[in-house]
Formats: structure tokens, sequence, C-alpha cells
């Protein structure tokens, strides 16, 4: 393990990288870019421990268990020194303040991966999903291909995000993974890290990294998430479930006495639960239309 120290002003932020192996391929995955996404930091804590005591069997693999430490400890997404959101700044900037910093240090850090998996959290009412670039990057889809979850949304390539910034300007094949959160800060969704973490076993086992064949499926790929949004504010009741494959024009709950429907065939990434909702936030359901 090495320890990376970066200081501004004062202000100290560390965090650790953990390598295991040698040679080609080399995965990165990272986690704790917002620090209070612990259901990321959980599952590359299992690959730590997992790696700790079983090296890879082929390839070198990295892991960053907690990118934004300072913010972590404090239960918030961005530093607390300097309220920067890290995953809009990479390639990050050495001669700024310390959340840019920190961000040109994991540049630095994950600059000779050929796979960048980043671990993020999606909100406690959603399902396990892979975020990629793969119309733009076909290797970023190739590396997505691999994991099985069962879907890969297609990313609009936000600017500055690490993945996207890995595949625009260094040709990496890299993506995020957004697991749903648990009901409190600090708090993981047990089911979701224990599919994302068997996800990421069968990507290292199709790359030959562990041993032992692949067990699940590969991932159906859909396009960008859309909202579906209530009609009015008042009390909305679900009924759609999701990870469901919805038609369009499927009921997806009731607000009042209209339904609410899937305005085209796609997947049901999250439902809101029954509860009010109010005229400045209405949305009911995430979904992903079919391509």
């Amino acid at each position: 393990m090495r320890t990376v120290t970066i200081t501004d002003s004062g202000a100290i932020s560390t965090f650790d990288v953990h390598c295991f192996g040698s040679g080609s391929p080399h995965i990165v995955f990272t986690a704790g870019v917002h620090g209070n996404e612990y259901g990321g930091i959980y599952v590359a804590e299992r690959l730590l421990e997992l790696f700790s005591k079983n090296p890879p069997q082929k390839g070198t693999v990295t892991i960053i268990p907690r990118c934004n430490p300072a913010a972590s400890r404090c239960g918030t997404r961005r530093s607390p020194f300097d309220s920067v959101d890290m995953n809009r700044i990479f390639p990050g900037d050495e001669k700024s303040s310390i959340t840019h910093k920190v961000a040109a240090a994991l540049w630095t850090e994950t600059a000779d991966a050929d796979y960048i998996v980043d671990l993020h959290c999606c909100g406690q009412h959603g399902t396990p999903y892979i975020l990629s670039t793969f119309e733009e990057h076909p290797k970023a889809g190739a590396l997505a291909q691999m994991i099985t979850l069962d879907v890969v949304i297609r990313s609009e390539g936000t600017p500055g995000q690490l993945f996207t910034t890995s595949c625009r300007e260094r040709g990496q094949a890299a993506l995020v993974i957004e697991i749903p959160s648990g009901p409190a800060t600090g708090a993981i969704h047990e089911a979701a890290t224990e599919q994302v973490y068997q996800g990421v076993l069968d990507m290292l086992r199709g790359m030959e990294v562990l041993p032992s064949q692949v067990r699940g499926s590969s991932p159906v790929f859909y396009g960008p998430l859309c909202d579906v949004n209530a009609p009015e504010a008042g009390l909305w009741k679900p009924s759609a479930c999701r990870g469901t494959i919805a038609d369009q024009g499927h009921v997806l709950g009731r607000m009042g006495d209209q339904d609410v429907v899937m305005p085209e065939k796609g997947v049901v990434m999250a439902v809101r639960p029954k509860g009010y909702l109010f005229t400045d936030d209405l949305w009911a359901v995430i979904y992903a239309p079919a391509l």
C-alpha cells in the first residue's frame, strides 16, 4: 500500500493506493470520489480483502477505495475544504484548490490503466447499473459487456467525470457502476452491493485475472436515463417494480385518479415509494429506453 498526500493552505488530504500482481491487463477500481457514496467504498474494500488473500493469477489490480476521504469522513458528496465536486473536474489541476489537486493526483495514479471501473451510488430507490459511453467509445462498451449486471445505460458523457475524461483524453476503457445506497448516511444496500461485487468478479474471471468460469449473463444496453413525472402534486401510488421491462403505455402508478404510464418501451430503473409529491419535484419513475 502507498499513501498519497496532498496539501493546500494548511488542509491535508490523503488516499491509499493498493496494488496487486504485475503486468497486463491493468485494472483500476476507484470508489468514494463522492464521499457519501458508501456502497462503492464497500465493494472496493471487499475487492481489497479478496486480493489481499488471493493475488491475481494474471495482470495487475489497483484499488483506491476512498478517493475523497475528507468528504467520506464527513458523510458529504463534496470535500469539506472547498465544496468542489471532484467528479466534474478531471483531469484536475495541481495549481488550484485541494480537490483539484486530489483529482490531479488520481489522474496520475490511473494513467497506465487499461481498464477503469469507478464505483458510485445512485440513491436508495434505484437498481444497479453500468454507465458507459459505449456508442462513443467501443472499448468502454466491450468492458461493460464483461460485467454481469442486468443493465448498461448510455451516458451522455458529462465533461470532467473520471470515466468520460479517461475515455476521451487517454483512450482507456472506463465506466461507472452505480449502486443503490442504503436508507441513511453510511448505510449500504447489502443485496445491491453483493450483486455488483459478483458482476465485477465475473469481469475479472473473463479477463483471467481470477480463476474459474464466468457465472452470470451479459447485460442489455439501453439509452440514457429519463424521468417520468407525475401530472401534478399529490399522493403518488406506485405499481411498477424497478428492474422490470415495460412496454409503452404500461401503468407505472397513479396520481389521484390519473394513471402515470410508460412513455416508451424500456427498463424501469427507479421507482419513488408511495408518498406525497410536490410541484418542484414531480419525478415518479426513472427509466431507460430500449435501443
